[in-house]
């Protein structure tokens, strides 16, 4: 066996009591303080588009072929929940920066950076680059948007909802006293449709939003760890394995969580499940990323098909939720099959897929690979797979694989409900790695 096993004794880390005091207290207090302002209508409500009195809007999309990558463009402060002030404070900036689209040309695109008001005292103050799980691909459900938001309904058609689940994870580095980066994942220029499914473009994004953030007071010097769960798992992994990329940063260590390492097998997973919307996210993003892609997925899909995808893509995993729940994509196609066994037919689709694929590079950096046994969205045996690629080329791993009894109904609880459970045991390896 080429990896070592996280422990899984309970270890109660000092200061983790305080911690947690510190991201729940704030974030209940100004986050029910908000909705309730929004209901009473005190505060006005948020938006389906930008411009959101506590988010700054830099406006759309647009190549920027002049300029680097990891270019600073734009920035203004932001307001996030739970970090306004006592007890967890942190200085707060969404910005606009320079990265790469699906083939490497150079786009604007946003994300944020938050430092720690908290104490630091052993050494360089840490920063976690961080690759948020899908919240939808809509504008109005970015991680940089919603943080500032944290949970808003939209009852008005399409009813749709805003539920900032990876606010909590933020505000627990922040109270820890790490700075955080993180990323709202780069969009088509033309459509503004965000390239899900691409992970290799993620991963640039990522460590281009870090660049940007060393003109906004990040030190270059910071150790810096990447966290990733989910989409953004396949994120981290992707940037664990981009040895050339961006030389200028050096990350210590990876905590690469649920990656969607086979997504053939992600789509066949969520199909006709609570979480059915999240394929539309992957076909309109394999068709943003490259007009063949377009050309060769478009004739598959019939009219109740493209109207389902055009639905979700406008919408946040809420509404995905409340429009394609439990439906199966065997209703969107012409033949009358499902999606994932017609892709595997589409000689482009099959060499995107296979491009994206975890496990042809080894990490040169220490790696936590973790996934549930009773995932629900992103199946473990791929990520198994994953696991023994890696330590067979030599990669420095440490393997979790959690044992969370299964809740039925395919809800997508057996893919959320472990990262939440393990976050303190998960985060602690990456702290460990960054002291």
């Amino acid at each position: 066996m080429g990896y070592e096993l996280l422990d899984d004794t309970v270890v109660i880390r000092s200061g983790n009591m305080h911690a947690t005091w510190r991201t729940l207290s704030p974030l209940l207090h100004q986050g029910g303080a908000a909705v309730t302002r929004r209901v009473l209508g005190i505060s006005p409500r948020p938006g389906r588009t930008a411009g959101f009195e506590n988010v700054p809007d830099f406006g759309a999309v647009i190549r920027t072929p002049d300029l680097a990558h990891g270019t600073l463009v734009n920035a203004a402060s932001l307001k996030v929940l739970g970090a306004r002030g006592e007890p967890n404070p942190a200085s707060s900036y969404r910005f606009e920066y320079i990265t790469g689209d699906s083939q490497g040309r150079a786009i604007t695109a946003t994300g944020a950076v938050l430092f720690s008001a908290q104490p630091w005292t052993r050494g360089p103050r840490p920063v976690i680059a961080m690759a948020p799980s899908t919240q939808g691909v809509a504008q109005h459900c970015d991680p940089s948007h919603t943080c500032a938001i944290g949970l808003n309904f939209f009852y008005r058609r399409p009813f749709d909802a805003i539920v900032a689940y990876e606010l909590p994870v933020i505000l627990w580095f922040l109270a820890h006293g790490m700075d955080v980066v993180f990323i709202d994942y780069p969009r088509d220029p033309s459509a503004g449709i965000q390239y899900y499914c691409d992970s290799i473009a993620a991963a640039k994004s990522l460590f281009d939003a870090v660049l940007a953030s060393w003109h906004l007071g990040l030190s270059p010097e910071a150790p810096l760890g990447l966290w990733g769960f989910s989409q953004g798992g396949g994120a981290t992994g992707w940037a664990a394995q981009l040895h050339d990329y961006a030389p200028e940063l050096h990350p210590r260590a990876a905590v690469v969580g649920a990656p969607p390492v086979d997504l053939f097998s992600v789509l066949k997973t969520v199909d006709g499940g609570l979480l059915t919307g999240v394929i539309a996210y992957a076909i309109a993003g394999l068709g943003a990323s490259a007009p063949e892609l377009f050309n060769e997925i478009m004739p598959v899909l019939n009219s109740r098909g493209k109207s389902d995808v055009l639905s979700n893509i406008t919408t946040c995993a809420g509404g995905s939720l409340l429009r394609s729940r439990y439906s199966t994509t065997s209703t969107w196609t012409n033949r009358g099959e499902p999606l994932a066994d017609i892709l595997d037919d589409l000689p482009r689709v099959v060499a995107e897929f296979e491009k994206q694929k975890l496990g042809q590079i080894a990490p040169t950096i220490p790696v936590l690979l973790w996934g549930s046994r009773n995932d629900d969205v992103l199946p473990i045996e791929p990520i198994r797979e994953l696991r023994d690629q890696w330590s067979a080329k030599g990669a420095s791993l440490t393997w979790h694989e959690s044992q969370v009894p299964r809740v039925p109904g395919r809800t997508g609880l057996n893919h959320f409900g472990p990262y939440f459970k393990n976050l303190e045991k998960y985060s602690g390896w990456l702290m460990d790695h960054l002291v």
